[in-house]
């Protein structure tokens, strides 16, 4: 659905001590050397290689105990994660929420894939993060997402308009379905996630 979409690999090095630009500059070598005619581009905090309009995110990382590992802040700094507590997270917080929340994360990754509002795995984390004690089919948890965003929390004008524009949307599909104009309501609702 995204033809942006891309692969996320973490590149584990062995041997510490390093800031994160020498790691993505190793990481620039290895791909220049073997992948010579593809496309190659840093995009901090990772390397950037397209194969046949696949795009693979080489994230340089340094393990430091159990399943945690450092992964670059940004060129100088490095941070903390742990990609399987957020797998376990997210498939927890999917079951406990009568599977909607995988599906909600794919609807609102696609309305951001052409936008740019939201970093794909920030947007993840936070649809996680949200409470949905009140919602119980697909369109409400689609919409609680889009209720929760905030136009003060995006830097640009476009990611405001973004934001504002969903917001707008869900409200007229919500006027008219209150009207009884279900069809219109349809093609309203596909001005924010066409088919």
């Amino acid at each position: 659905m995204d033809y942006r979409s891309d692969i996320d690999y973490m590149v584990v090095w062995k041997d510490g001590g390093y800031n994160p630009q020498t790691y993505l500059d190793r990481l620039k070598r290895f791909v220049e050397y073997y992948y010579s005619r593809s496309e190659i581009k840093q995009s901090t905090p990772t390397m950037v290689l397209e194969l046949n309009h696949i795009k693979f995110d080489l994230v340089p990382a340094l393990h430091q105990w159990g399943t945690t590992y450092s992964i670059p802040k940004s060129s100088s700094e490095w941070q903390y994660t742990d990609p399987s507590d957020f797998n376990q997270a997210l498939d927890n917080k999917n079951k406990s929420e009568l599977f909607k929340i995988k599906p909600t994360i794919r609807l609102a990754k696609f309305w951001n894939s052409n936008k740019d509002v939201y970093d794909s795995f920030a947007l993840e984390r936070w649809i996680v993060g949200l409470n949905y004690a009140l919602d119980t089919n697909q369109k409400s948890y689609l919409f609680r997402v889009f209720d929760n965003m905030n136009e003060y929390s995006v830097y640009t004008q476009r990611s405001k308009d973004a934001i504002n524009r969903a917001k707008q949307i869900i409200a007229n599909v919500r006027d008219y379905e209150n009207r009884d104009m279900p069809l219109t309501a349809e093609s309203e609702i596909k001005k924010l996630i066409p088919e």
